[in-house]
């Protein structure tokens, strides 16, 4: 089984906060790790991965800091974050241990949190801010058989 992974830039309203996507496509083979990144170019804010499956509201993964003080919504599972910074560059990325047929879905990378109140929560309800970046890239992976 192999998962494709496709990402998108999602355009935002500040041109001073800016987060993009790696690349267009990743391929990874059932039980490879998969890692999602995305550059970034601020500080003050906190980092997060969100899941989003076919046809469900998106899911908080985990959040991190540029420190690495990271929470995970799911202490057991298979998701790890990490930033890197490189000269000018800021990365922040999302490592899948295993990938899965389970991990097909929309991932997304924010700078702020999306979700109301607690973060490790389930999805309750989308923040939207003309202000502020929130959902700024997404990975669809899908499954070739």
């Amino acid at each position: 089984i192999l998962l494709n992974i496709f990402f998108s830039f999602l355009t935002g309203v500040s041109s001073e906060d800016l987060i993009t996507s790696h690349g267009s496509v990743k391929q990874a083979r059932d039980g490879e790790s998969v890692t999602l990144s995305c550059n970034y170019n601020v500080s003050q804010y906190g980092l997060f991965w969100y899941r989003q499956y076919s046809r469900s509201k998106p899911e908080f993964l985990l959040s991190t800091t540029e420190s690495g003080g990271t929470v995970k919504a799911d202490p057991a599972a298979q998701f790890s974050a990490t930033v890197d910074k490189i000269q000018n560059s800021k990365v922040l990325n999302l490592v899948i241990s295993s990938a899965a047929v389970s991990d097909s879905a929309l991932y997304y990378c924010a700078l702020k949190p999306t979700v109301t109140g607690n973060p490790a929560t389930l999805y309750k309800n989308t923040v939207w801010n003309g202000a502020l970046f929130l959902l700024m890239f997404l990975c669809f992976c899908t499954v070739l058989y």
